[in-house]
């Protein structure tokens, strides 16, 4: 069975119509007979890979869709939108072939104009394989491989000259902002004009702040040849408003209008003005002034769905980086979902979007194969991002590479290569690597984030003021532009008595050692300014098919917050003391497990107050002042069955004052040796 989508017989107009194409398709992977209806966003994937089965599926998904074309869309163009594809997706139109893209991360469309039958349905075929390949990176990938066609689609209908439809899967316009200041922001837009005949057409570029008014309008007169061509508009804002992070990210609407007489085709949308720098000393600043970057890593996952998020799922995950403090993101992997940095636009994140070349530490995994049709999907993958996010102000830096561990073939030349793409299509941002490892594959890009997970997977958490200070004294690395990133697993459901590293291949990850390691970790990194960002690893747990951590197989547990979002764990609290000052708390760790094995405890309560008094059962045993947001009361002594604890700080609102308090309940229970 085909199910259809009518789409209406509207009256001839010269400028673009989009309509949603995420409904009414049939899935299958064997048999036509076995397909189900679904809707995009889509992936075969939820059930096996979110259960942790290492052998989910990889291969190759059908999706198949009937629509109606109506006669009025003859003389003009159909271009068909796809937004993700996990990872390679090919379309057919009515049996012919219309065309292949390679790679998850990026959006990509194609023209329709031909191979449709007007006035007729038509039917749609997209296989998509997310089955392993050499020639589609990543080839060693850090997250599961969800199969499917994950992100929305659409159906666009012109006129024969169109803003965009370049083959990049872009909007089409590109703000090369050359100038900004607070007397000026001023640059070019790059616009591409794809035409079926050779046209003189106007293209218009008006720029409006956020009450509507117009700060900036041109039309020119351009020539433009058949086929793609880039022109460039010049633009002027005087005395803008920058975009100035969390503290205020003011956007401004960007209409860019093509006209042949009359309007025949027009896009819109927002961006901001900002400059930034980094400086080895100093860390980074924004519009010339210091702005320390205290981050998260992003991964693209959730639970239940997947790598499938609806806008509202978005927001969610962006309000609670916003809630603990963050002010930055590393986003792992590949690049997110647009909508994603549209919202980070609106919140002030400063956002690093990692590229798809990704190493490995295993011997049956490659992270680089040194083939041209390796090498060309790389380069074909950057390129699209950043033709295609490049105008959110959030976005300052184009991750290259991530953990370059890469056994066999040196992948120095090619991210040289990649490094010099980069700087080509955009100067005004900068490149980073995040690695793990020695070795001048840490000097090819702008920047470098080094990778650590002392207390994790190697070491003690103390080590990572072991190599602070050798990174500091080293002639050499001390120049270097150095962020740091860091990572441990935790679960809510699990606590120790007694701190000790836990294998991180097996089950028990105590929560209270994850907070350990965040702690120790950011008592010695945060104050060194030399550092220009911390992205604490993960802000969310993530889908990991190939770990059985948690006691629940599937999950990867160095998150902050659960992988459903709906638990909050107590290294989030930490950071929040930290991070927010605007939201008052008081908070004890570890309150999720109330049943203790000691008499004598350690109570540590988190709270971005200066001062807290503890009680148990009633019974003050004084006040801590907070350093880095904790507060420890050691020797805590509980008596036989249920503990009542209680904190509490006062803060003053005007004349009055107001106590802000948290209570746990601990249950001692002696063992009786028989």
């Amino acid at each position: 069975m085909i199910c259809g989508l009518l789409l209406a017989a509207l009256p001839v107009r010269a400028e673009r119509e989009v309509y949603d194409l995420n409904g009414g398709w049939m899935f299958y992977t064997y048999d036509q007979a076995d397909s189900v209806s679904v809707e995009l966003p889509h992936t075969w994937n939820d059930v096996d890979a979110l259960a942790g089965r290492a052998d989910y599926y990889r291969g190759a998904g059908q999706y198949v869709k009937s629509i109606y074309v109506p006669t009025q869309w003859q003389g003009r163009r159909v271009f068909i939108r796809f937004y993700g594809a996990n990872t390679v997706a090919d379309l057919l139109v009515n049996g012919r072939y219309a065309g292949q893209h390679r790679g998850g991360n990026n959006a990509f469309e194609f023209e329709l104009t031909d191979l449709l039958n007007y006035g007729e349905r038509n039917l749609l075929w997209v296989t998509v394989s997310n089955a392993f390949r050499t020639d589609v990176l990543p080839t060693s990938e850090a997250e599961n491989v969800y199969g499917g066609l994950y992100r929305r689609a659409e159906i666009e209908v012109t006129g024969p000259t169109v803003i965009g439809f370049d083959g990049w899967g872009d909007l089409g316009v590109r703000m090369q902002p050359r100038k900004v200041n607070a007397g000026q922001a001023s640059g070019q837009a790059l616009v591409a004009v794809n035409a079926l005949h050779n046209a003189t057409c106007q293209i218009g570029v008006t720029i409006r702040d956020d009450r509507d008014s117009v700060v900036w309008r041109t039309v020119e007169r351009h020539k433009v040849d058949e086929g793609v061509s880039e022109v460039a508009v010049p633009f002027t804002v005087e005395h803008p408003r920058l975009w100035q992070g969390t503290e205020d990210p003011y956007l401004y609407r960007v209409m860019v209008s093509l006209a042949d007489g009359e309007r025949v085709d027009s896009v819109s949308f927002r961006t901001g003005f900002r400059t930034f720098a980094v400086d080895a000393e100093k860390g980074f600043s924004l519009n010339g002034q210091p702005y320390p970057l205290r981050g998260v890593v992003l991964w693209r996952d959730q639970a239940v769905y997947g790598p499938v998020f609806t806008e509202s799922q978005l927001r969610r995950d962006v309000a609670l980086i916003r809630e603990m403090g963050a002010n930055a993101v590393r986003v792992a992997g590949g690049s997110h979902a647009r909508e994603f940095y549209d919202l980070c636009d609106e919140a002030g994140l400063v956002v690093l979007t990692d590229g798809p070349l990704i190493g490995t530490t295993r011997l049956d995994r490659r992270g680089y194969y040194n083939a041209e049709a390796f090498r060309a999907n790389g380069l074909r993958q950057l390129q699209e991002a950043i033709r295609q996010l490049g105008n959110h102000p959030s976005i300052c830096f184009w991750g290259l590479f991530a953990d370059p561990k890469m056994i066999g073939d040196d992948p120095r030349p090619f991210i040289e290569a990649l490094q010099a793409e980069a700087r080509r299509l955009d100067p005004s941002r900068l490149t980073a690597g995040v690695s793990n490892q020695d070795g001048d594959v840490n000097t090819l890009t702008d920047l470098i984030v080094w990778n650590h997970s002392f207390g994790w997977t190697l070491g003690q958490p103390e080590d990572i003021a072991i190599w602070r200070d050798q990174l500091h004294s080293d002639p050499v690395w001390k120049r270097m532009k150095s962020a740091v990133s860091y990572r441990a697993g935790g679960s809510p459901y699990q606590y120790a008595d007694r701190l000790q590293w836990p294998d991180p291949s097996r089950s028990w990850h105590p929560e209270n050692w994850q907070s350990h390691v965040h702690e120790v970790h950011y008592e010695a990194l945060a104050a060194d300014s030399t550092f220009w960002a911390l992205f604490v690893g993960d802000m969310f747990d993530r889908g990991d098919a190939d770990s059985g951590t948690n006691g629940s197989r599937g999950i990867d547990d160095c998150g902050l917050v659960s992988f459903d979002r709906r638990v909050r764990k107590d290294a989030f609290w930490f950071y929040k003391a930290n991070w927010n000052k605007s939201e008052p708390f008081v908070r004890f760790a570890g309150r999720r497990h109330g049943r203790r094995e000691g008499a004598v405890q350690s109570i540590t309560v988190y709270s971005n107050l200066p001062v807290a008094e503890l009680f148990v059962n009633g019974e003050s045993l004084g006040t801590q002042v907070a350093r880095n947001g904790v507060m420890t009361w050691e020797n805590v002594q509980l008596r036989t069955g249920n503990n009542q604890l209680s904190a509490f700080s006062v803060i003053s609102q005007g004349d009055d004052y107001v106590t802000l308090e948290d209570h746990m309940t601990l249950l001692y229970v002696p063992y009786r040796v028989l």
